[in-house]
């Protein structure tokens, strides 16, 4: 059986797909018709995934005093362009206390993309 776009009984589109015994996926209307089983379609699987490395999405900085703690974690900018000029700021702020200097920054990105190991 193929998958159908439309109900054949009220005509509306059709999101629905449920698994049924044998792993077989069934559409279902929510006018109550439920369609043959049928045979999945064959995706691919993606060994990458994109991963939010913040909290909040954004990109942010850290900014590390010269025994190597953290003296400030930003908030979540919008764009790169807007926490690198926060960022050098903040770093030349922190710079001028001899009690921290010489400061550390590190910009972190908004998202990075990430690899599985794939076993079978």
């Amino acid at each position: 059986m193929n998958k159908l776009r439309k109900c054949p009984d009220c005509g509306e589109s059709l999101h629905s797909d449920c698994w049924t015994t044998g792993r077989k996926l069934q559409q279902r209307c929510d006018c109550g018709w439920e369609g043959e089983p049928r045979t999945p379609e064959i995706i691919p699987i993606k060994d990458t995934k994109t991963i939010s490395v913040n909290q909040f999405s954004g990109f942010n900085y850290e900014i590390f005093d010269k025994y190597g703690h953290i003296t400030t974690c930003s908030r979540s900018y919008y764009d790169k362009k807007s926490a690198l000029k926060a960022m050098k700021d903040d770093l030349t702020q922190h710079n001028k206390s001899l009690d921290m200097s010489p400061c550390t920054a590190i910009l972190w990105p908004d998202r990075v993309i990430v690899k599985g190991e794939v076993y079978k």
